[in-house]
């Protein structure tokens, strides 16, 4: 009887240790991986993260509006990023604290999202080495060479700086006076290696289209103007997070989402279009054939995308931009 009652008293403690752990908040998935991240607001449970308080020269840049320099006081550091608490204001400006610019989902220079939680929001140092402005100029001419058919250049024809070994995508966009027409991005190891493959797409695609674009690519290229843009993920949303993305998705995002071997997104103008950032994930999904409300599916992750454009070639009678424009900062 005694042992039967001790049992009994140990498979309760046991269950109940069970039922305290699985109740406990614990920090989301997309945070584990990361170890050297400063805690502007109070860090997750289980992530033993450094306050602010422990380096005074991230605190005062933070609290400053300079990226740049936060940059600095960060790589000096050892440090990969910040951890804030989530305010979703409508706060923009250059102007602004830096630390208000991210807790409200901002695009600061120089840093990107990288999880968005109902809990904070964690910000990292982007480590994407942009080609100089001699090199932007070679990529929509080089584009629009292989979208008239020549043949893609060496790599070793290109400038050092766009053969650089990094992880990027590359978007090649072909648009005249309505807007955009077609475009095609690639993932690759360079900007050169991502240039090319996307130009190929492009072309590609025309050609499966060529009735429906309104004839051979050859005869209306010289119509249209080329862009060369980088897309970049801002954040991954965590999945109980589904209620931000209106708040979190700026005019300068697009929306994204990733299944095994699947990468799907809308450009930071289609998104714009749409009547809200929700909406535009269900056009996403609808144009996708998934179900409009497939925001939890727990085979999708879900991002807000952006787009820095480098470069374009204007055609004869393309949109005449006088400016290669920006959406991707504040």
């Amino acid at each position: 009887m005694a042992k039967r009652a001790w049992l009994l008293v140990i498979v309760g403690v046991v269950g109940a240790l069970v039922v305290w752990r699985l109740s406990r908040p614990r920090a989301s998935a997309l945070l584990v991986p990361w170890a050297h991240v400063v805690a502007v607001a109070s860090p997750p449970p289980g992530l033993d993260w450094e306050g602010l308080d422990t380096h005074p020269a991230v605190k005062d840049a933070v609290q400053g509006t300079d990226p740049d320099r936060l940059r600095k006081v960060l790589h000096d550091a050892e440090l990969q990023g910040l951890w804030v608490a989530v305010s979703p204001q409508a706060l923009t400006g250059g102007d602004l604290p830096l630390d208000k610019r991210f807790a409200s989902g901002g695009v600061v220079r120089g840093f990107r999202g990288e999880a968005l939680t109902t809990h904070g929001l964690l910000y990292v140092v982007d480590e994407t080495r942009w080609p100089v402005a001699l090199s932007d100029q070679v990529l929509a001419r080089v584009a629009r060479g292989i979208l008239e058919g020549s043949a893609p250049p060496p790599l070793d024809a290109f400038p050092e700086e766009l053969t650089q070994r990094q992880a990027v995508e590359v978007l090649v966009l072909l648009s005249g006076g309505r807007g955009a027409r077609l475009w095609r991005s690639a993932r690759a190891q360079s900007i050169a290696e991502g240039l090319i493959t996307a130009s190929l797409a492009a072309r590609e695609r025309w050609e499966e289209r060529t009735e429906t674009m309104g004839g051979p690519l050859e005869d209306r290229l010289d119509q249209l103007d080329v862009e060369v843009a980088f897309l970049f993920d801002d954040g991954t949303f965590d999945p109980e997070a589904v209620a931000l993305i209106d708040v979190l998705v700026k005019p300068q995002h697009g929306v994204a989402y990733e299944q095994p071997a699947r990468w799907r997104y809308l450009l930071p103008r289609t998104t714009r279009a749409a009547n809200t950032p929700t909406d535009a994930y269900r056009r996403l999904f609808r144009d996708n054939d998934l179900p409009e409300d497939s925001f939890e599916r727990r085979d999708l992750r879900l991002y807000r995308l952006r787009m820095q454009t480098v470069s374009i070639d204007q055609g004869s009678a393309g949109s005449r931009r006088a400016r290669v424009p920006s959406d991707s900062e504040e």
